[in-house]
């Protein structure tokens, strides 16, 4: 995919009042960064007109796929957080640990979760729920302990951090299935 093609894309994305900045072009691995504003600031000027949450989109090279970058993180969290794949569903496989509290403390800090379905009244209900210190200690039993299907895109900080603890080695696996 070209820049060209890519910032099609992200003009046909956007939605009606915005504008994309082809001038902001960022090439990544991942693919090709754009920062969008609202017309209304451009025409004015006015700090009042700029959009609120957004950093841009990202255009997926490979796909064409468009990601909405939100504010809560800063455009370089962005750029690499997608480029080393975290927008994808990870499995989290725990190959070995030096203390299980801490150890377990560390996982917790990536907010994972896993889903029982339920049926009720005809509906089945997937309500996440959050693995907590018992679990993962349970888990440490039969290591590699695998933790499905987890949404990280915004844990990169604290799997940084767990890639430095020397009570905890993890190694992350885009899910197969997603």
């Amino acid at each position: 995919m070209t820049p060209a093609e890519a910032f099609a894309l992200a003009e046909k994305h956007i939605e009606a009042g915005m504008v994309a900045d082809a001038d902001t072009l960022r090439e990544t691995g991942f693919g090709f960064y754009f920062h969008v504003t609202s017309e209304e600031y451009l025409r004015t000027g006015d700090m009042m007109d700029m959009p609120v949450g957004s950093c841009g989109v990202l255009v997926e090279r490979d796909t064409g796929e468009v990601h909405d970058l939100g504010s809560a993180f800063d455009l370089e969290y962005w750029l690499e957080a997608y480029d080393r794949g975290l927008h994808l569903p990870m499995d989290v496989i725990v190959l070995s640990i030096g203390d299980p509290q801490r150890a377990a403390s560390a996982l917790g800090r990536l907010q994972m979760s896993y889903v029982i379905p339920e049926v009720a009244h005809g509906e089945t209900w997937t309500i996440p729920k959050h693995y907590n210190q018992k679990d993962f200690i349970r888990a440490f039993d039969s290591l590699p302990a695998r933790f499905e299907a987890q949404r990280l895109i915004f844990r990169m900080h604290e799997i940084d951090a767990i890639a430095k603890d020397p009570d905890l080695t993890i190694s992350l696996e885009v899910q197969k299935d997603g």
